[in-house]
């Protein structure tokens, strides 16, 4: 199928438009200015939207980078908690005063005492079918997934690979496969010299993010979920995207029309 959706909320192409002219003032004073690599206009839109919408209390967020969208949040929900979380944190060129930071992985929390409308977004590259197996078993049931690309594109397996029918085959390059393999032996090496030592098989899993081709994946995935949308373009993507918020493409906008084509399938999924 070219797009799955369910239960999709009644968030109207009006409402979309007259959210935008408001948040076109909120980008103006984003603090990181040229964001390659990170959260651009679309993607950001879009996030801002779900957001107000979702409104909650607490925000989870896998994947800082440099900090844009911690800044987001906070100036999206002022009087919401956040919680910011990177295995790597530094790379932040914004830090929020704001927000608790972790580089602790986001299945290694202790989320056994949170807020029932807690919402996380994922945005760390990892696969969206182990981290909403992860999400349900913290019992969070307010997900945002940035990257959610269709076969072929990204750099981790997807819920729309998956309901395309599709695995992932990640592409090695030749340095990358000699990291990883000096990772993998480098912990190796300290569990024969270390008695003690526990091997860090994130630090290796993390790279191998190879997925064989499953077809009950969708099936469990669907069958845990109540609401699946994939936010629209603001313009016409590909035939894999939802009907974009405007036909015409010779629209007036301040902002390049390379970054407003800059469209990574957001996807907003509330489980059961």
């Amino acid at each position: 199928m070219k797009y799955f959706y369910k239960n999709i909320p009644h968030w109207k192409n009006d409402e979309l438009i007259k959210s935008l002219d408001t948040f076109k003032k909120i980008y103006e004073s984003r603090p990181i200015k040229n964001n390659i690599g990170g959260m651009q206009f679309p993607h950001m839109f879009a996030t801002y939207f779900i957001l107000k919408k979702i409104n909650p209390s607490f925000v989870i967020e896998s994947g800082v980078f440099r900090g844009q969208s911690t800044w987001l949040i906070e100036k999206t929900l002022p009087d919401s908690k956040i919680l910011s979380i990177d295995i790597d944190l530094t790379n932040r060129e914004y830090i929020s005063k704001k927000a608790e930071y972790s580089n602790l992985d986001f299945k290694y929390h202790d989320f056994s005492n949170i807020p029932h409308d807690t919402l996380v977004f994922f945005d760390d590259h990892v696969s969206h079918y182990e981290r909403l197996m992860q999400a349900k078993f913290f019992n969070i049931k307010n997900i945002i997934l940035e990257d959610n690309y269709s076969e072929s594109k990204g750099d981790f397996y997807s819920i729309k690979h998956s309901y395309q029918g599709f695995g992932f085959n990640h592409n090695y390059k030749f340095i990358s496969l000699i990291k990883t393999l000096y990772l993998f032996f480098n912990e190796i090496i300290k569990k024969i010299f270390f008695k003690n030592y526990n091997i860090s098989k994130d630090k290796i899993i993390s790279r191998l993010k190879d997925h064989k081709i499953n077809k009950n994946d969708f099936n469990n995935i669907e069958k845990n979920i109540d609401i699946y949308y994939e936010f629209p373009p603001i313009f016409f993507h590909s035939e894999n995207s939802t009907k974009p918020m405007f036909e015409n493409k010779n629209f007036e906008f301040e902002i390049t029309k390379e970054e407003l084509l800059n469209y990574n399938h957001i996807t907003y999924i509330k489980l059961k």
